[in-house]
């Protein structure tokens, strides 16, 4: 089963989550894109940027990672949908480039569950160093007890 993410993996996908959900606000409130002659690329935007805030908030109430070797459907294949809404994201925003119509969350978010997947990794050894090496200062502590009563 996969490892659920610690609270600084959550809280990082929380972050981007809550800031491209802002980011789908803004772009439902301003009445220029909808104006303009392509509704459509303005539409596909939104929608990949709403689906994108849904998929990273999932995760991060879920606490499940967007990239993992097994776990549920989300853990295994959440980066490549990630990826995919990204690429709509930039096709629409070209499709649409007289409007000046750009995400720019979506881009860097891409690199998130890459990012947060070394971090937990390097999180979870550092916890598996020091508990080795309270293991061994605590046979240590022990050893030299031990010398003392039999001395």
């Amino acid at each position: 089963m996969t490892e659920r993410l610690t609270w600084g993996g959550a809280l990082a996908y929380g972050v981007v989550a809550v800031s491209v959900g802002v980011e789908s606000v803004r772009m439902i409130r301003h009445d220029a894109y909808w104006t303009d002659g392509r509704v459509w690329a303005a539409a596909c935007m939104v929608a990949t940027v709403i689906l994108t805030a849904l998929l990273t908030a999932v995760a991060a109430v879920s606490r499940f990672p967007l990239i993992a070797d097994d776990g549920p459907w989300l853990s295994r294949n959440g980066w490549m949908v990630l990826i995919g809404l990204t690429v709509c994201s930039f096709l629409a925003s070209k499709g649409a480039a007289d409007q000046e119509f750009t995400v720019y969350l979506t881009g860097p978010a891409v690199f998130l569950p890459f990012w947060v997947r070394r971090l937990e990794e390097s999180y979870r050894e550092g916890v598996e160093e020091a508990r080795h090496a309270a293991r061994a200062a605590r046979a240590a502590r022990e050893q030299v007890a031990s010398d003392e009563r039999t001395a």
